[in-house]
């Protein structure tokens, strides 16, 4: 019987210096690195009575703000037909979608195309109106999509007009402009670049 208690301590006493060994490994302030919340403050104090100007604080390194969409380039072009031509320089999303088409597709098959990443909608190479609900869109392998008697809402859910980001004339701003729908001749989308 006094065997087993002994044994039973002995594990017992073993774990117990595992469990501990482990805190160990982690270290808590190496070389003193990271001063009391009072040193902080006493040395924030004399930095502000020598007058000297207290600089912001570094960025953790560990953060990453992430961005939709970094635009290098143009994202394509708009012709009108008087045969002027806007520079699409933004898409304005309408809530999570970029483009949305909802009609006929050959005139037969009821289709619905939505996009909500930019660069799906690069992989086109334009679309080419007839009118405002009959258009065809050319794919990125030359294929012809023929929509008739069909919707399609670019920037704003406005049954007559699209709504995108341009250039204003004469200078590097960009400003937020409607057109109507019956206007527009073609919107030609910027190819992505292959990779080398």
């Amino acid at each position: 019987m006094r065997t087993i208690s002994t044994i039973i301590l002995t594990l017992l006493l073993m774990l117990t210096l595992a469990a501990c060994g482990g805190k160990e490994d982690v270290p808590t302030d190496p070389a003193g690195e990271t001063a009391t919340s009072e040193e902080q403050v006493a040395t924030e104090g004399e930095e502000a009575t020598e007058g000297e100007e207290a600089a912001a604080p570094a960025p953790d390194e560990n953060v990453s703000i992430i961005t939709e969409d970094i635009l290098q380039d143009p994202v394509g072009e708009v012709v009108l037909k008087n045969d002027t031509v806007l520079e699409l320089t933004k898409l304005e999303k309408i809530g999570s979608y970029y483009l949305y088409i909802k009609g006929k597709l050959n005139g037969r098959s009821s289709t619905v195309i939505s996009f909500t990443r930019l660069d799906d909608i690069k992989h086109w190479k334009g679309i080419s109106f007839a009118d405002a609900h009959n258009f065809m869109i050319i794919t990125g392998q030359d294929k012809q999509l023929k929509f008739l008697d069909s919707y399609i809402y670019i920037g704003s859910d406005s049954p007559d007009s699209f709504t995108f980001h341009t250039l204003k004339p004469d200078s590097y701003a960009t400003e937020l402009i409607t057109i109507k729908k019956d206007d527009i001749k073609r919107i030609a989308f910027t190819q992505p670049k292959e990779d080398d």
